[in-house]
C-alpha cells in the first residue's frame, strides 16, 4: 500500500490534506491537488489521496457531493478504484 507518512516540514500541503481526510475534510485535499502544477508532482498527490481514501472514504464523498463536477476529485476516486482492482 501507499505509504501514507508524510513529513509536514518538507511537504506541508498534502500533510494537511492527508489530516483533513481523517477528520473528514475535503477542502485541504482539493487544495493539495490544485496546487500541484508539474505532472509528477500531481500523480504523487492523486496516489497519496487515493491511498488515503481507501481508508476513509467519507472525506471523498463529501467533496464530490460538493463539487459533482471537480475533475480532482473524480481524479482521486479514479486513482482509489484502481488501487482497488490491483
Amino acid at each position: 500500500m501507499h505509504d501514507l507518512q508524510v513529513d509536514p516540514e518538507r511537504d506541508p500541503v498534502l500533510a494537511r490534506a492527508l489530516t483533513g481526510t481523517m477528520r473528514d475534510e475535503w477542502r485541504p485535499a482539493a487544495d493539495a491537488m490544485r496546487s500541484a502544477r508539474e505532472w509528477e508532482r500531481r500523480a504523487y498527490i492523486t496516489l497519496t489521496l487515493a491511498a488515503a481514501a481507501r481508508r476513509r472514504v467519507e472525506w471523498l464523498r463529501r467533496w464530490l457531493k460538493a463539487r459533482p463536477d471537480d475533475r480532482d476529485a473524480a481524479a482521486v476516486q479514479h486513482a482509489m478504484e484502481s488501487l482497488d482492482e490491483g
